[in-house]
């Protein structure tokens, strides 16, 4: 029994054996078959080095934007005729875009025109009282000091006088002014300050004096202000009233005469006198061309169209400033009162306007990057050759080539090889006639034909292929006896299709046109078709 099982166990392991020799010898069979029959390829998949002529290109995509836009403003009120465009359409120099019907803006022209004159009036009279101002200004600071003399004189002579009698004035008096000026915040605050319960009649007048002398009672009438020191002068003591009273008014009269002569004041009064003249000329030439109609004054394309043929255009007045008034009285009210925002409100009445169309007049620019490697071969004056969208090809020219490198996008496309650096130099080139293939904010297609060689040995782009180790270009030989060989090459110009070979081939070799990076010299190659 156990022979037998011996004998089992052999015959299985010699079975096990001859399966396994069998199988090998088919893996070799099919290798060699496979071999044998070898790499299969077309017959124009063989293409024999020539020599002939190369121009390197440069290739990139290319940002466009407005070289040039024409805005057209309108005025409140202008009735609109005709619009003979809309957003997108192109037009030629000389087209009519827009018609009006201008009657009713001749009055709007001549209060502009006022309003200049008054301004200007303002800023020359100012002018004269600030040269009279060194003469007026001594006396009046002499008069000061001589009241201040002789209100000390009769302060000291006065002597102690019960505070009963004074309070119960004070009192009295708060009443008084409290009516006067109302039951407003400012009003009551200025109560309050004023108005103390240790007051005294000395420290009331200092308190008025530094209210009205920092123009706090800007915000009342000449009226109120008079019937409320009238009332101070119901108090005892009229002589140290009254010369309190007059010695208060001289020290704001220098106040004002100290802020008049002020550059900031000065500069405040020749920005509304130069600003209210460049509203009345910028509205003065408005009228004139909507008198002619708008026309466009280059080839274009329409970019907005902002009125309505049958309709009056209306805007609103803080963004339109050419239709809003200078009011040269309320801003030196405002000045008066010590509002600080003075500029700001100036620079809001003579802001930019709204346009009622806008018009991208060509010619359109378009900027891309340069790679470090390609900048020298760029220069000013370049032809270009443009690609839209649509495949329609424009002339351009370089026209920009910045001396300073600075980040990009990493858009460098130069197909001789960009940089690999985010950083680079910007080139902008000029399109003189684009159409509306060309969008603006869209990309381009720029070429640029660099150097010309002629009767360069040339290879087939698809030839060329990369080995990373040796850090070199190779092509596939293909030899007489169907075997194929790697060779490594030295690429020089490359003009969008093929490559000069510098080193490594010779005229009339062949070579494989499409190659795979997995074969190895000694393949065979079967050729068909």
């Amino acid at each position: 029994m156990g022979n037998n099982d011996q004998k089992s166990k052999k015959m299985l392991l010699v079975v096990s054996c001859i399966v396994i020799a069998v199988l090998v010898g088919i893996v070799v069979m099919f290798s060699v078959l496979s071999n044998n029959k070898g790499i299969s390829i077309r017959k124009n998949g063989i293409a024999a080095v020539e020599p002939g002529d190369m121009t390197a290109i440069f290739s990139s995509s290319a940002t466009v934007a407005s070289g040039n836009q024409g805005f057209f403003d309108i005025l409140d009120g202008t009735l609109v005729e005709e619009v003979n465009v809309r957003v997108g359409d192109p037009v030629k120099k000389g087209d009519v875009l827009a018609t009006f019907d201008t009657t009713s803006l001749d009055s709007m022209l001549e209060k502009k025109r006022r309003d200049f004159e008054s301004a200007r009036g303002s800023y020359e009279e100012y002018l004269k009282n600030v040269e009279e101002a060194p003469q007026r200004a001594a006396a009046l600071k002499a008069r000061i000091a001589e009241l201040e003399e002789t209100l000390s004189d009769i302060q000291n002579n006065t002597g102690k006088a019960s505070k009963t009698p004074e309070n119960s004035a004070l009192a009295g008096l708060r009443d008084s002014v409290a009516a006067i000026l109302g039951n407003g915040r400012l009003a009551t605050w200025i109560v309050n300050t004023v108005f103390k319960e240790t007051g005294t009649i000395a420290q009331t007048f200092k308190l008025f004096e530094n209210l009205l002398s920092g123009s706090l009672f800007s915000g009342f009438s000449g009226d109120s202000i008079g019937a409320m020191l009238g009332s101070i002068s119901s108090l005892s003591n009229p002589e140290m009233l009254s010369t309190s009273l007059e010695l208060v008014q001289l020290k704001v009269q220098e106040s004002m005469m100290s802020l008049q002569q002020g550059t900031s004041l000065e500069s405040i009064y020749k920005a509304l006198s130069d600003s209210s003249e460049s509203a009345y000329k910028q509205a003065e030439e408005i009228i004139t061309h909507l008198k002619t109609g708008w026309t466009a004054s280059c080839d274009g394309i329409i970019r907005e169209v902002n009125i309505t043929a049958g309709e009056a255009y209306y805007t609103k007045k803080d963004n339109n400033p050419v239709s809003s008034s200078i009011n040269v009285t309320s801003l030196l009210a405002s000045l008066s009162a010590g509002q600080a925002d003075i500029a700001t409100l100036l620079s809001g009445l003579f802001s930019g306007t709204v346009s009622g169309m806008v018009v991208e007049y060509y010619p359109f620019t378009a900027s891309f990057m340069l790679g470090k490697y390609d900048i020298s071969k760029l220069s000013l004056d370049q032809k270009v050759k443009v690609t839209s969208i649509t495949g329609q090809e424009f002339e351009a020219i370089v026209t920009y080539i910045s001396p300073v490198a600075s980040e990009s996008d990493f858009n460098i496309g130069s197909i001789l090889g960009g940089s690999g650096s985010s950083r680079g130099v910007e080139a902008r080139i000029t399109i003189p006639q684009p159409d509306e293939s060309i969008t603006i904010g869209l990309d381009v297609d720029v070429f640029i034909d660099l150097e010309t060689r002629k009767d360069v040995l040339q290879v087939p782009a698809g030839a060329i292929l990369y080995d990373e180790e040796e850090n070199k270009n190779y092509v596939f030989l293909f030899h007489n006896n169907k075997t194929i060989e790697k060779r490594f090459v030295k690429t020089g110009l490359f003009d969008g299709m093929s490559y000069e070979v510098i080193e490594g081939l010779e005229e009339k070799q062949d070579i494989v046109r499409t190659p795979a990076k997995e074969w190895e010299s000694g393949q065979k190659i079967r050729v068909s078709g």
